[in-house]
């Protein structure tokens, strides 16, 4: 064996790298963690810092909005760790507010963080896919999309625009050997959501579900390592919705 092709087993055995938005809590933090669990080295993009170190997880401060800062992590991360393959994109920003009285302020945040961050970190990551001739990305959508509640329009819209996104990017980058996908969480039990979501909420939607338990960060994990893994290379473009049922679709 010559060194060239030494070098290419070298990289097939290496623990592939993976990029996960919005990692420091949440979802988001499950995620990498199950990810790590997987054997993938971790990089947790994020405008919030956890409050310890994470085995396994380098936390990249970074602000999704920000094209420059977006595409600075990514070089940090392919610095630091190698080419990530691997992209999930669970950062986002959500208020309550009926659609009458939203702050146009709040709308544009909600869309600048929420799409406009997916968008610059495929822009950032794409080169490494293509080149490797391989890839797994991943939105973070919402079940919400399908059962919306009231005050949460702008949050909708932007969910659903990731989901358009996911169709169009998976049938561009499907001959690339890339696949795209959205997983679709349903009411989680988050420490956002624990906070500002009353429990009554959380009744009113256990009822509804077919599985009658809320929904945990960890069930959300499961699923996304599912549609990172090679397992998922012939399944595309498509919507994986967790809401233990409540949908149906």
């Amino acid at each position: 064996m010559n060194e060239v092709e030494m070098n290419e087993v070298d990289r097939a055995r290496a623990p592939r790298v993976a990029i996960v938005t919005g990692g420091a809590r949440g979802i988001g933090a499950a995620i990498a963690e199950r990810l790590v669990a997987d054997g993938m080295r971790v990089a947790s993009l994020d405008i919030l810092q956890p409050e310890r170190p994470r085995a396994g997880i380098a936390d990249v401060p970074c602000d999704l909005g920000d094209p420059a800062a977006v595409a600075g992590a990514v070089d940090r991360v392919r610095d630091e760790l190698g080419q990530a393959l691997v992209v999930v994109h669970c950062a986002a920003y959500q208020v309550i507010a009926p659609f009458e009285q939203l702050d146009a302020l709040e709308w544009q945040r909600t869309f600048r963080i929420n799409v406009d961050g997916a968008f610059h970190l495929v822009q950032a990551a794409l080169p490494d896919l293509r080149a490797a001739g391989w890839g797994r990305i991943v939105m973070i959508t919402s079940s919400s999309q399908f059962t919306p509640p009231p005050q949460m329009t702008h949050y909708v819209a932007s969910k659903g625009a990731l989901t358009g996104m996911v169709r169009a990017l998976a049938t561009e980058l499907g001959p690339l050997g890339i696949t795209v996908n959205a997983v679709a969480p349903g009411l989680t039990a988050t420490e956002h959501a624990l906070v500002d979501v009353p429990e009554a909420h959380f009744a009113a939607v256990r009822s509804r579900q077919a599985i009658p338990r809320t929904g945990l960060p960890d069930d959300i994990a499961a699923v996304v390592s599912f549609a990172v893994s090679d397992d998922i290379g012939f399944m595309t473009g498509q919507t994986l919705l967790v809401d233990g049922g409540e949908g149906r679709i």
